[in-house]
């Protein structure tokens, strides 16, 4: 979120709620969050501009908004780290050298995702760019980067996936036709692009073949078969209704409060864009069934969303990150007539319901499964929101009672919201970078104010990363004491992980915002195991699949493709930290079509879980 007004203003019309019908627990809880939602939007308008009213860095700890004090002793016994080899790798880009124009459709952007292409097992990386005004136009050219083995290649020339006309926001790799390799779908400023996949290092774009090529503003998506016809739906955030003006170095000014700030900066300057939610017919075509299904949220600015099994009824609910306006939680409807789009059934609204409809500017958008930290666990996703300055990162762990769905925020019990308050939260992801069976957190920033001193370039405050160790009951931040690396400040934007050299341990790739893309290998040292997972199976069935890991009295579990990061995607496969174990005792997936899987007695480090229809003659490596 650039730039952020006063909350906006929650809908006339509610359902009245009769708590009578609810436990005291949840109604404790609800009338707790409810109240949280009210005071964000009254206090957060009287802090909000302190980042551009001051002068001083951010994220550091130590000054801007807050002073958090960091336990040093317990930081510094962490043993996560991380190199950074973006040169050793050979991921090398041009940087922007043109004059920042102070306009929101290129401080938004741009993420990467992690796919593999070329079906050899290993992942290769897909990094969005934008052009700039008096600069080559290879420098905005998307650059597709194979992996082999040691380094990375630019294939993208040769695979035909530049998009040269295109102003780059999201990407993500996804089988959408259902033969076997990952096709690249990509969101622009502009009209989308959906690269088919050729099978032969090739793509092809598609999309306004197949209904795709949207002329809005789009950046977040969110994939997946939410109405269990074996086809790959998408769901697509549309930002603003953007119109760009040359107004040269006189920018008007749009007041904010008790600050004047140029108001192409400004997302209240716009009107919201609607959604879109495209339903795969089969035949390579995709109709547009948002406003049907009631899920085109046109007042949301949206940024990012998932499809997720939110309440565990085996269907795929949708929750939808929203730029200064509230976040939306549709809950699925579920069995219905699916012989077409026009017989489906609408989602249901519970934002207000369930304690989620987060009025800040929420960009990035994880998923997890944090309730065992207080003894509340309940085998559901719980959700990891990144804020605006002045904004803590939420995160909203389900309390599931008697079948109604609930969240709590948790961020301040939890030790993560002072410290996110200094900085601009983009990207994240929820992994295990240590392998100790504990889920920790990664989250990439980067101011949207300028550095006051350098008008000529207008270059925005740069920030560090938050990297959070999970101490069972609350998290550390430890990214000081992560390798020099991640001392660095940068303007980042998306993060997307993988284990992209194979030793069994997630590393990350972050977007810089004008700027080239950065590669962090993990170089953790522990006696811990791990275990990774990859399904094997129709994407329809792969994405939004839920795994449970269970050794002895513990449990971990992850859902496939659901963690949304910031206009990025992590590599699709899943990987559970063990500690000390040396034997999984058992893996149940339950598939995004409703039907499972299990495993006995696991010990390999590695293993691939065929879905019942899967074809032999697309297995991959």
């Amino acid at each position: 979120m650039p730039l952020a007004n006063a909350p906006a203003t929650l809908p006339r019309r509610t359902k009245r709620v009769r708590l009578a019908k609810v436990s005291k627990r949840v109604r404790r809880v609800w009338l707790s969050v409810a109240a949280t939602i009210v005071l964000t939007g009254l206090l957060g308008v009287g802090v909000l501009w302190i980042d551009q009213l001051r002068n001083t860095d951010l994220a550091d700890g130590s000054s801007g908004i807050t002073n958090w004090e960091q336990d040093e002793e317990l930081s510094a016994r962490s043993p996560i780290r991380f190199t950074d080899v973006t040169h050793q790798w050979h991921l090398e880009l041009p940087e922007h050298r043109a004059a920042r124009r102070r306009v929101l459709t290129e401080d938004t952007g741009s993420g990467l995702a992690w796919g593999d292409y070329d079906n050899d097992g290993d992942w290769d990386l897909y990094v969005v760019r934008f052009p700039c005004p008096g600069e080559p136009p290879e420098f905005g050219w998307n650059r597709l980067f194979r992996n082999d083995g040691d380094r990375f290649t630019d294939v993208t020339e040769a695979a035909g996936v530049a998009d040269p006309e295109g102003f780059g926001m999201g990407a993500w790799f996804v089988d959408y036709d259902g033969d076997g390799d990952q096709d690249i779908f990509v969101t622009n400023y502009g009209p989308n692009r959906l690269f088919e996949n050729q099978g032969d290092g090739t793509f092809v774009d598609v999309a306004e073949r197949a209904g795709l090529a949207d002329g809005a503003w789009s950046t977040g998506a969110a994939f997946g078969d939410f109405d269990g016809d074996g086809r790959i739906d998408i769901y697509v955030c549309n930002y603003v209704d953007y119109v760009e003006v040359d107004l040269g170095d006189t920018i008007p000014s749009s007041q904010m409060g008790s600050a004047a700030v140029p108001f192409t900066l400004n997302p209240n300057s716009f009107d919201a864009a609607p959604n879109r939610l495209y339903h795969n017919e089969g035949d390579g075509r995709f109709v547009d069934v948002a406003e049907q299904l009631g899920v085109a949220n046109p007042q949301g600015r949206s940024l990012a969303a998932t499809f997720c099994d939110l309440n565990g009824d085996g269907w795929l609910d949708l929750y939808v990150n929203n730029d200064v306006s509230a976040n939306k939680l549709y809950l699925h409807p579920g069995e219905s007539d699916n012989t077409s789009h026009e017989t489906l059934r609408p989602f249901l609204d519970q934002s207000l319901m369930t304690g989620t409809a987060d009025t800040r500017g929420s960009m990035g958008l994880s998923v997890g499964e944090f309730g065992w930290m207080d003894d509340n666990a309940d085998g559901l996703p719980d959700l990891f929101i990144t804020h605006w300055v002045a904004q803590e990162n939420a995160l909203y762990v389900s309390l599931q009672d008697a079948g109604q769905i609930l969240y709590q925020d948790k961020t301040r019990q939890f030790g993560l919201a002072e410290v996110s308050t200094d900085a601009v939260g983009w990207g994240c992801v929820v992994a295990d970078f240590d392998a100790d069976g504990r889920d920790d957190l990664a989250i990439v920033n980067g101011s949207t104010l300028e550095v006051p001193s350098d008008e000529a370039q207008r270059t925005l405050k740069k920030q560090k990363m938050l990297l959070f160790w999970n101490q069972s009951d609350r998290f550390v931040a430890v990214a000081e004491h992560a390798g020099p690396a991640l001392r660095q400040r940068w303007s980042a934007r998306g993060l997307a992980a993988a284990d992209f050299d194979g030793d069994g341990d997630l590393d990350l790739a972050i977007s810089r915002n004008r700027g080239a893309p950065l590669l962090f290998r993990n170089d953790t040292t522990t006696d811990h195991r791990s275990l990774k997972v990859r399904l094997q199976g129709p994407a329809a069935a792969c994405w939004g699949a839920r795994v449970e890991v269970q050794m002895g009295s513990r449990k971990q579990i992850r859902w496939m493709g659901c963690d949304s990061s910031f206009l990025s995607l992590h590599a699709p496969e899943l990987i559970f930290g063990l500690g000390d174990a040396q034997e999984v005792e058992r893996i149940d997936v339950r598939w995004a079509d409703r039907t499972t899987s299990t495993l006995e007695h696991v010990t390999d480090p590695v293993v691939f879980i065929e879905h019942a229809q899967h074809d032999d003659a697309l297995e991959r490596p």
